[in-house]
């Protein structure tokens, strides 16, 4: 029976294997034998970053109190009562794509546990997520000397991250459908085991596009594939667990432009037009064919090794070609829009790249990256700004508390960011969630960085929002923020500087410890902290959108006078209680004064 090949059934989102490295680390230099394997897990549990069936009644408190001190001998009495037939298997599977990506290398009998250079640069804190991801995603091949779970024997011949590029290039070349919608994607691509399969998935896909009954084209596809008719529904099930899985590895390369919905339900990838020419590199570079390697050392060798693979790029004429792509892409887009762009801007573009050396022309195309990013951005805002419809979607998306719910973290973050922006005369939005070279979030906000940083020429604020409403808000909320917060009242000292708190429900714990911060101290010194549910923001957006309507015009200061009445109000209030209560009143207020303005 054939098998479809996966990144990682262990590690939904990607940005957690950063976590699972992290733990990893602490087992560096020792053997990861049995006993390391399970430790390994044991301390995964202990570090709550994995949560077993099965909690004893007596131990649920470590995971409902995440400020409850986990001692490791708590964990392993958790890990033993799974009764696992196997227990260091549950060590090897979390380690497994750690290793597949190659960010450390951990397995039984080869040595001790190393941490690669590119799993260490994974753990810095100033990692580029997506050249992180681009240059592990590119290693990864199957069948390899590392592994025996894809033989060749299987049928595996392929670099899955190449030969997906290879496979959306060819189609859309084929059709005015571009790119593959999330049914096509978890189906084909988690099946294309091997390189020479490729034109035939071509072929299968535009015959899918065109069936009517699609279902049954499927159905069949599957029991062709794995030469079964046993459970097929679960086999389908599966295949789009793993292309969903796939799908958030490939995004935060950059290399695919992903559409979906808020909900992420319903999503289309393709390639990333603005990276047309690097993508046409590497496909003349690469077919997909598995590289062959001497020997599992050399594969080790390689996979360590953080300038290895050498891409085509790195030569300085293909860095022109990219340059000169990105300049004229640039450059149509002014003129299509009709942009008004600084002299600084026009400088760039009139740049003499003939006269740039190479570690000049990588440089420069960074500088177009950016700049491409910012006038999307403008234009983006322009549009929104004249929007109503778009305005009124907001503020209907936030008072839908069931829907937000349903949400991607980093879609939350786009829709506040997009609210944030509606007001119109900051010096700055910025939010902090890594994104693609369109300005689409690809990934929510990092830890110890403030999600949405908002500057103002009155007052500065961060804005920190979160989809969590249980009674645990408070404690994996609370205390980042008002780090955060102290940090930058740190970089602001000459500032008035507020952290606007937004989720579609607050605890009350939340309340609590935040109105201790605002009416004593945190750390020694007040904080002017603003809990607002997403619909009590939506007032605000509301009362900006009646005015727009109207014709009347509507600045940061009039914000600023709502903000300052709440934290000011709390010197004169007894309880957190009576300060929840009378930020819902403010709010009704302030809007009633602005529509009569």
């Amino acid at each position: 029976m054939s098998k479809s090949w996966s990144i990682s059934t262990t590690v939904r989102n990607p940005e957690r294997l950063r976590d699972f490295l992290k733990v990893l680390k602490k087992l560096e230099g020792q053997p990861f034998d049995t006993k390391n394997q399970i430790k390994y897990q044991v301390l995964l549990i202990k570090e709550r970053l994995y949560k077993p069936n099965n909690i004893p009644s007596d131990f649920n408190k470590y995971y409902e109190d995440p400020e409850e001190e986990f001692p490791e001998d708590i964990a392993k009495k958790i890990f033993d009562y799974q009764g696992y037939q196997d227990p260091p298997m549950r060590g090897r599977q979390s380690v497994n794509p750690l290793n597949k990506l190659g960010f450390s290398i951990a397995r039984e009998g080869f040595g001790p546990i190393i941490i690669t250079e590119l799993g260490n640069k994974f753990l810095a804190g100033d990692y580029d997520i997506g050249n992180v991801f681009f240059k592990s995603l590119l290693k990864l091949q199957f069948p390899n000397p590392w592994s025996t779970d894809f033989s060749e024997k299987e049928g595996f011949n392929i670099m899955p991250f190449i030969g997906a590029m290879h496979l959306i290039y060819r189609l859309n070349k084929n059709s005015d459908k571009k790119g593959l919608d999330k049914t096509e994607f978890c189906v084909f691509i988690p099946t294309l085991i091997s390189f020479r399969l490729i034109d035939e998935y071509v072929r299968r896909i535009l015959e899918f596009r065109r069936t009517k009954n699609k279902e049954n084209y499927l159905i069949k596809f599957v029991k062709d594939f794995y030469k079964t008719n046993d459970n097929i529904n679960k086999k389908l099930n599966n295949l789009f667990d793993y292309g969903d899985n796939i799908m958030r590895y490939f995004r935060l390369t950059r290399y695919f432009k992903l559409s979906m919905d808020p909900l992420g339900y319903h999503w289309t990838i393709d390639l990333e037009p603005t990276r047309k020419v690097e993508i046409e590199q590497l496909l003349d570079m690469y077919s997909g064919e598995a590289i062959n390697f001497s020997d599992r050392q050399e594969y080790l060798d390689y996979l360590a090794d953080i300038n290895k693979p050498i891409l085509p790029w790195e030569k300085k004429e293909n860095l022109l070609s990219i340059s000169e792509s990105l300049k004229n892409m640039i450059v149509e887009l002014i003129n299509k829009e009709n942009l008004k762009i600084t002299k600084r801007e026009r400088e760039v573009l009139n740049k003499e790249l003939k006269m740039l050396n190479k570690s000049q022309l990588e440089d420069y195309v960074d500088i177009l990256r950016r700049l491409k990013l910012e006038l999307n951005e403008r234009l983006k805002k322009v549009r929104l700004l004249n929007d109503l419809n778009r305005i009124e979607e907001i503020i209907l998306a936030l008072r839908d508390s069931k829907q937000l719910r349903k949400y991607e973290p980093e879609q939350f973050e786009k829709l506040l960011t997009e609210a944030l922006k509606i007001i119109n005369d900051e010096i700055s939005i910025r939010p902090n969630y890594p994104v693609d070279d369109n300005g689409e979030p690809v990934s929510h906000s990092p830890g110890g960085k403030p999600d949405i940083e908002c500057l103002y020429k009155t007052f500065k604020a961060i804005c920190e929002v979160t989809l969590n409403n249980s009674r645990l808000q408070w404690v994996q909320e609370g205390q980042p923020i008002m780090r955060h917060l102290r940090e930058f009242e740190k970089q602001n000292p000459n500032d008035q500087v507020f952290c606007i708190f937004i989720a579609p429900r607050i605890h009350k714990d939340t309340y609590s410890q935040f109105w201790f911060s605002v009416k004593y101290e945190y750390y020694g010194q007040p904080q002017k902290i603003i809990p607002l549910t997403a619909e009590q923001f939506s007032f605000i957006l509301e009362t900006l959108l009646n005015l727009i309507k109207q014709g009347k015009r509507f600045s940061h200061k009039e914000l600023y006078e709502l903000y300052f009445k709440i934290i000011n109000e709390s010197k004169n209030l007894k309880s957190c209680s009576d300060w929840e209560i009378f930020i819902n009143k403010a709010i009704q207020e302030w809007q009633r004064c602005m529509v009569r303005t």
